[in-house]
């Protein structure tokens, strides 16, 4: 599964990421990757990395997915046809015949390159402005690079991809949202975060995006009705206050906690979130690759230019190897 995870800044969306990455990987079994997607860079943190987990030992410093994007593209690029100088890969250019659209655990360059494995997760980030993006850039330049990644990497079902988005609603100006299985707006029991959470799922609505609501930091059953209230939905998973998540966050401890040592309480909380996000529907290649071309159609109408249209491939389906087959009735 791919999961994108929103929430005001504060909120707990990096640290409820963590605490998911690492329960699943742990207590799931699961093959799981992380992708930091905020310019604050606090999930490899979060998960405890050390300076060493960093540098990856002789491999140096992982490369950061949106500060490589001439590589990034140029490799998922393959030797497609229809991408070329005139017709570069921009974010929302669908893979054709040609592409590299590689299973998650397939051995493969760009994990060469750009992942960093944190006792049992791998991490990858979008990374930082550089001193080149001053006055240039804005940070969608980056995040552009989890669009490219998400369209040509596939996880199966004993997998699953987390991105820890950047707080704020800018993200609903891309088409980035419709590549995960499930959104999950992550919102506290303060009035600021319950404003905001009012606001990005207004948005959410109107561009036809679904989203998970999971209240954090929940003391009693009275902080909940206060959510629903406001935001006129139920709430679909709870997260309780738990010394566990103050000593995430403590300057006195070197390295936050493991999951496997967190209380029942938080525990119990987790298996049932990931109940919850295996109940999502499975994946439909047919529906992914319709939103794809038409995104990529929306693109070139609006601003790229109606011949990037060029780079759809009719009848073609780049995720063909990846769906089931079916047995042919005797």
């Amino acid at each position: 599964m791919k999961l994108a995870v929103y929430g005001k800044g504060g909120s707990g969306k990096t640290t409820l990421s963590a605490s998911l990455l690492q329960f699943l990987s742990y207590f799931c079994d699961f093959h799981v990757l992380g992708i930091d997607g905020d310019h604050n860079l606090h999930l490899a943190s979060e998960l405890g990395a050390t300076a060493s987990d960093m540098q990856r030992f002789v491999q140096g410093s992982a490369r950061d997915i949106g500060n490589d994007l001439e590589w990034l593209r140029a490799y998922f690029a393959g030797n497609n046809p229809r991408i070329t100088p005139d017709l570069p890969m921009i974010k929302t250019t669908p893979p054709g015949e040609g592409s590299r659209v590689l299973k998650f655990s397939e051995p493969a360059e760009w994990r060469q390159r750009y992942v960093t494995v944190i006792d049992g997760v791998e991490l990858i980030r979008v990374g930082d402005f550089t001193s080149d993006d001053y006055r240039k850039k804005c940070f969608h330049s980056k995040t552009g690079a989890i669009e490219i990644f998400l369209k040509h990497v596939w996880e199966d079902s004993n997998e699953a991809i987390i991105v820890d988005m950047s707080a704020g609603k800018d993200v609903f100006a891309s088409p980035l949202p419709s590549l995960f299985d499930g959104n999950l707006y992550i919102v506290k029991p303060t009035r600021k975060s319950v404003a905001n959470a009012v606001d990005f799922l207004s948005h959410a609505k109107s561009f036809g995006v679904e989203m998970l609501v999971i209240a954090t930091d929940i003391s009693n059953r009275q902080e909940i009705t206060a959510i629903e209230s406001s935001l006129q939905r139920p709430v679909d998973g709870v997260i309780p206050h738990d010394p566990f998540f103050v000593q995430r966050d403590s300057l006195l401890l070197s390295r936050p906690p493991h999951v496997r040592e967190a209380s029942f309480a938080v525990l119990d909380a987790l298996y049932d979130l990931t109940a919850l996000l295996q109940q999502l529907p499975k994946h439909n290649w047919d529906k992914i690759l319709t939103k794809m071309l038409y995104h990529h159609e929306e693109t070139a109408a609006d601003w790229a230019g109606n011949k990037f249209t060029a780079q759809i491939q009719p009848g073609f389906n780049p995720f063909a190897r990846f769906q089931p087959q079916v047995a042919a009735k005797v």
